[in-house]
């Protein structure tokens, strides 16, 4: 497939982080590049990046019904569910900034699963109501996500 100029590039960047996740550590960069591409055309990849560098990327899918989590490529914004495909931040300030990014371009979703690895017990996503995601976002952020105007005002 081929890709814009610019998103290969911002790929690049972000390719280290990508790797840190076991289910994209197995890509190799064409195919990160072409999974990574629906997300980017649909406004639900959210990323930090710092100079040469990345210091973290969000990946979300929304859907209308629970039984869409299981769907590679789904994408209804209108449903009440997002789940959260994958974070991986260097530090607080790059959640708390993928976290405002994604909420002012699709608000406050009803509903947030989140499938946390080792942390997700018995293998299925945690469901969060929206305001419990947020408490769990608040202590991830070290209450960043209260103070947005210190996270983009640090912004690199």
């Amino acid at each position: 497939m081929k890709h814009a100029k610019e998103f290969l590039e911002v790929m690049d960047k972000l390719e280290p982080l990508f790797a840190e996740h076991p289910r994209f550590s197995v890509m190799d960069f064409p195919l990160l590049c072409d999974w990574v591409a629906y997300f980017w055309n649909r406004g639900t990849i959210s990323y930090l990046l710092e100079g040469e560098g990345a210091r973290g990327v969000c990946l979300i899918k929304m859907f209308r019904h629970l039984g869409q989590f299981l769907e590679p490529f789904v994408h209804d914004p209108c449903g009440k569910f997002c789940m959260v495909e994958l974070l991986v931040a260097k530090d607080p300030l790059a959640i708390a900034y993928t976290y405002f990014e994604l909420v002012k371009r699709w608000g406050k979703p009803e509903i947030m699963m989140w499938d946390r690895g080792e942390r997700t017990e018995g293998g299925t996503p945690r469901m969060y109501t929206w305001s419990d995601y947020e408490k769990l976002t608040r202590r991830l952020t070290y209450g960043l996500i209260d103070k947005e105007e210190t996270v983009y005002g640090r912004r690199p």
